[in-house]
């Protein structure tokens, strides 16, 4: 449980049993825990045309992800604790995948953007008013160092040897990061994230970092065995 603990600190604000809640300068995120998610009960919350495209699912855990993300997401976008309002207003937004797979909102939340993420037992969301945001979220991997040099240069290896770490939780975060500002640039194409350079690592707080990647700044935050990287 010290997982659990650890994450639900930075989520401070508890909109139910299962979603947490943490709002800042024009931006919230959302957490969800999957193993507290109540299938029939947080189905009721999808719209119409939600309903349809979650039926079609069908492998229990990519049922279980995809809701909890949509919960996350309209957690995120109506940043509302209050549960009868955000239950009420929930079926009135429709978020689905767009061509290029990433989250479309229709229904209301004008003027927001959103990024959706999932990893192990946690789904996540990220809205932010009149800026694109990233939201990634990543279980530590120790596959990650078999994929090193598709995702890393050696500069950042070396920025990140002496600024976080060489274990498996700091490239971890080093691919999170890379996630994170891919999600929030306009087009979704694997030559982007290959594209994405680290220039600048400084620790921001307690196991928590600042990466500068050229003009877009992302925090990284270490819940190990959790990865959580979030930029606008």
């Amino acid at each position: 449980m010290a997982e659990a603990v650890q994450i639900a600190a930075f989520f401070p604000t508890t909109a139910s049993a299962a979603v947490r809640l943490r709002t800042e300068k024009g931006q919230c995120a959302a957490l969800v825990d999957l193993e507290q998610q109540n299938e029939e009960k947080e189905a009721q919350l999808l719209s119409e045309a939600e309903q349809t495209f979650f039926q079609q699912l069908r492998h229990p855990k990519r049922r279980r992800e995809w809701l909890g993300g949509r919960i996350a997401a309209k957690a995120a976008l109506l940043n509302l604790p209050d549960a009868d309002d955000f239950e009420a207003r929930a079926r009135h937004l429709t978020i689905l995948p767009n061509e290029q797979g990433r989250p479309s909102i229709s229904g209301g939340a004008s003027g927001l953007s959103l990024s959706i993420t999932h990893s192990g037992r946690y789904a996540a969301a990220l809205a932010a008013q009149g800026q694109s945001c990233g939201i990634d979220l990543q279980k530590v991997s120790e596959k990650l160092f078999a994929l090193i040099s598709w995702f890393a240069i050696e500069e950042e290896l070396h920025l990140l040897a002496h600024s976080v770490g060489r274990e498996a939780a700091a490239l971890t975060m080093l691919w999170s990061v890379k996630e994170a500002v891919k999600k929030s640039l306009p087009h979704d194409q694997p030559h982007i994230f290959a594209g994405i350079k680290v220039a600048r690592i400084t620790p921001a707080g307690d196991r928590s970092w600042r990466f500068e990647c050229e003009a877009q700044t992302v925090m990284a935050y270490d819940f190990s065995p959790y990865i959580l990287a979030l930029t606008c």
